[in-house]
């Protein structure tokens, strides 16, 4: 998602608000409203140290507080298909998911959607910085990642992880690989293709 991801990158950049988790989301089981979804939980230093730099890590969603002192961005959008499928075709449509991620109907009538990760993590610090962060904050990073699911009536083919009994596809990507200067173990996309609910 174009906004959450300039997020998801400020966050990256801030050494103590490594700790965070990314939730992205798309739901086609109901074509007259697919959720899309992004959530992106960051470390409770990311406030203070936002708030320090006069930078908003929510600016185009809703941030919350939580009471463990963490921090949550959403950024949570409903359009028909009908409509995101236009909006696709529109380079300046106004909607939160955009930049790296290509969403079409097939002849078949399924959809295919992929993201683009290189396109995504495009606004991280380069290689040579991420190598630094990993080993000066690695400790910070383990146990969170970035997580790309797909919901549909059912999936069709996918080169991630086919969950919930065939009716959802998963990428979960470690921030120790997202870190990595050249990841080795991560897909240069995310690609479903999926029968969409009525």
């Amino acid at each position: 998602m174009r906004h959450f991801v300039k997020g998801l990158a400020f966050a990256a950049i801030l050494p103590l608000a490594a700790c965070f988790d990314a939730d992205i989301r798309a739901d086609f089981t109901n074509t007259d409203e697919v959720k899309l979804d992004a959530v992106m939980t960051m470390g409770a230093e990311i406030n203070q140290m936002a708030s320090s730099m006069g930078e908003d890590p929510c600016e185009e969603g809703i941030g919350t507080e939580n009471a463990d002192g963490t921090y949550t961005c959403s950024m949570l959008e409903r359009r028909s298909l009908e409509d995101l499928l236009m909006a696709m075709d529109d380079p300046d449509n106004d909607i939160g998911i955009g930049d790296g991620v290509t969403i079409e109907e097939l002849d078949n009538g399924n959809i295919s959607i992929s993201f683009d990760l290189s396109e995504m993590t495009s606004d991280l610090p380069p290689p040579e910085e991420r190598e630094q962060m990993a080993a000066m904050f690695g400790d910070s990073l383990e146990g969170h990642a970035m997580s790309l699911t797909v919901i549909g009536k059912e999936i069709v083919s996918t080169n991630g992880t086919i969950i919930r009994d065939g009716t959802a596809a998963e990428l979960v990507i470690p921030l120790t690989i997202m870190f990595m200067p050249e990841p080795e173990s991560l897909p240069s996309s995310f690609d479903v293709e999926l029968v969409p609910g009525s």
